[in-house]
């Protein structure tokens, strides 16, 4: 069974953070979210290595699922060409013609292939993702291999853009060593003690006042 624990540090995770998968560090570079009218949701992570290899770590709640206990799932995505992506008609050129066709809300093209495998359509989304940069909207394809094991999704955005992952299911365990940015918890430490010496040195200058206000007191009060 996925670890509690597990999936709450992968769900703190943000940008400086690491976390291992597959015996590599992977960098946390970016934190998103996307959600749609309809309850459909997703966080997003950013990991990338020193080698620049890049992956979305994705946290996925889907309110279509049937049985409550599987409402969550958590994939791994790798960005791919649009180029290795085509239809049943091989003269398709999908990463021109795609965006056009999914954000006028035409028919989803039943059937597609990517890199050797055979997917066919499931679902589609249109909602708001929400980042850093600000808010924006996609119109999402979600396709799937015949197991489904392995998902082809499609990315259409507002502003023209369009992006194809190849994604595959995996499980929070899978991930280890989960390391929150020493930097920012440095300075927390540093602020925190500064904080402390702060409070301390006007603790010692209240108990100065009270003093020398005692002494005076009690020189005054004996004329």
């Amino acid at each position: 069974m996925p670890s509690v624990f597990t999936q709450a540090q992968l769900q703190h995770l943000r940008a400086g953070d690491r976390v291992t998968y597959g015996g590599v560090q992977w960098d946390v570079a970016d934190y998103s979210s996307y959600d749609d009218d309809d309850g459909y949701a997703t966080e997003e992570w950013l990991l990338k290595t020193k080698n620049a290899r890049s992956y979305y770590l994705l946290r996925e709640v889907d309110p279509e699922e049937e049985e409550p206990k599987t409402i969550v799932n958590w994939y791994l995505s790798e960005e791919i060409n649009g180029a290795r992506v085509s239809g049943d008609n091989f003269s398709d050129n999908l990463q021109y013609t795609m965006w056009r066709v999914m954000r006028e809300g035409e028919r989803p093209y039943p059937h597609l292939r990517a890199l050797g495998r055979e997917f066919y359509f499931e679902s589609q989304t249109a909602g708001k993702y929400w980042s850093d940069a600000g808010k924006s909207s996609r119109t999402t394809w979600d396709y799937w291999d015949q197991d489904h094991l392995w998902n082809l999704a499609i990315e259409a955005w507002e502003d023209g853009d369009i992006h194809f992952y190849s994604t595959k299911k995996v499980n929070p365990q899978d991930f280890s060593e989960v390391k929150t940015d020493t930097k920012k918890a440095s300075f927390t430490s540093t602020s925190e003690r500064l904080r402390k010496s702060e409070l301390k040195e006007t603790q010692i200058i209240m108990a100065w006042i009270l003093t020398i206000g005692g002494i005076i007191l009690m020189i005054f009060g004996g004329w």
